[in-house]
């Protein structure tokens, strides 16, 4: 299961150099990760873990960012979810560039925000 969305960087989204700060960058994976999971779960999902996240090269402003988010892992109630940021500058030759990659763990919760299991599917797609 997949999910992805644009996001353009504003200047409120960057530190005084003009790179991209790396909650919002965080901000971003998170909230695509989560519609990734909860659309695999058909489920409401909370996040209970950020693996490891790498930033490979900076986002300034005017980045259009595409967050591009996988279901990788289902386990009896969480998801593991690889999520990757890559950037594409307006008028430059080198096409989208990988930014940033990391892994996030959500779990399924019933409305009262217990856990709850996840069924399994055929694939991840």
């Amino acid at each position: 299961m997949e999910a992805r969305t644009l996001e353009l960087v504003f200047p409120e989204h960057t530190n005084p150099l003009g790179a991209a700060f790396g909650g919002f960058v965080l901000g971003l994976m998170d909230k695509v990760g989560s519609y990734a999971a909860a659309r695999y779960a058909k489920k409401p999902v909370v996040t209970v873990a950020v693996g490891s996240v790498e930033f490979k090269v900076p986002i300034r402003t005017g980045d259009l960012l595409e967050v591009v988010a996988r279901v990788v892992r289902v386990g009896r109630t969480s998801l593991t979810v690889e999520v990757e940021v890559y950037k594409e500058r307006f008028g430059q030759e080198n096409g989208r560039t990988l930014a940033t990659k990391g892994t996030l763990t959500y779990v399924a919760v019933n409305e009262k925000g217990e856990p709850v299991p996840v069924e399994a599917h055929a694939g991840t797609d």
